[in-house]
Formats: C-alpha cells, sequence, structure tokens
C-alpha cells in the first residue's frame, strides 16, 4: 500500500485511527460509518485518495 506519510494509530478514547503526517484524521470515522451500514465504500476510497493514499494492497497491522 502506498501510505504517503499515513500510519495505523490507537486513540486512547476513539480506539483504531488513522495518522497523517503524524496528526491524526478527525474525518475518518464518518467515511468508515457509511461502509459499514450502508456498504458504500465511494466517500473513503475518495478521501484516501484525496489523501495521496492508494488503498489497492491490504495493510497487516501487528
Amino acid at each position: 500500500m502506498d501510505t504517503a506519510g499515513a500510519a495505523p494509530g490507537l486513540d486512547w478514547l476513539d480506539g483504531p485511527t488513522l495518522l497523517h503526517n503524524g496528526e491524526r484524521t478527525a474525518d475518518l470515522a464518518p467515511k468508515v460509518l457509511t461502509l459499514i451500514e450502508d456498504g458504500d465504500s465511494t466517500p473513503l476510497r475518495a478521501w484516501l485518495a484525496e489523501l495521496g493514499i492508494r488503498p489497492e494492497k491490504p495493510v497487516r497491522l501487528g
């Protein structure tokens, strides 16, 4: 995966998060919720593309 400066993170209050250039991304949750509840990946994919992250390959955490 071309991460473009992104890395997985863990927020003590919110749980899993995405760090982009060392900062927590605040607008990830609504896009993931749309994917989970509606099965629509378009908002999440567009957001990742906007950050320069290409999600073609999975990332394994730990």
